[in-house]
Order: C-alpha cells, then sequence, then structure tokens
C-alpha cells in the first residue's frame, strides 16, 4: 500500500471516512471507507430499535 516518488518520498494511500471525513490509512478502513469509531458508531445505530429516541434528540418540555 505504501509506495515512493520518484525522488524515493514514500507516499500512502488515504481516503475521507464516508461518515466524519477524518483521513483514513489503515488498510481495513480504507476498503470500508470508514474508520473504526465511525463503524462502532455504524454497528450501533444499526442495532438500536427504531422505536427508541436517543437521548439528545429528546424534547425538552
Amino acid at each position: 500500500m505504501s509506495e515512493r516518488l520518484e525522488d524515493g518520498t514514500p507516499t500512502r494511500l488515504a481516503v475521507p471516512c464516508r461518515r466524519c471525513g477524518n483521513w483514513l490509512v489503515s488498510k481495513s478502513s480504507v476498503e470500508a471507507r470508514l474508520g473504526p469509531v465511525c463503524a462502532q458508531h455504524e454497528r450501533a445505530r444499526i442495532r438500536r430499535p427504531t422505536n427508541e429516541i436517543p437521548l439528545f434528540e429528546l424534547e425538552a418540555g
């Protein structure tokens, strides 16, 4: 995954995370286009029941 320019400068593939936009460089994160913390948030979102309201989305009343 790491290559070098003609002058010997090392390069590395980096892509932005599709969830937060931070740069990803690890092979698994680049392939998934999702960083480890964002992947954890995505898994939690998928597991959350659809009728559950997240804590910070409750209306003050």
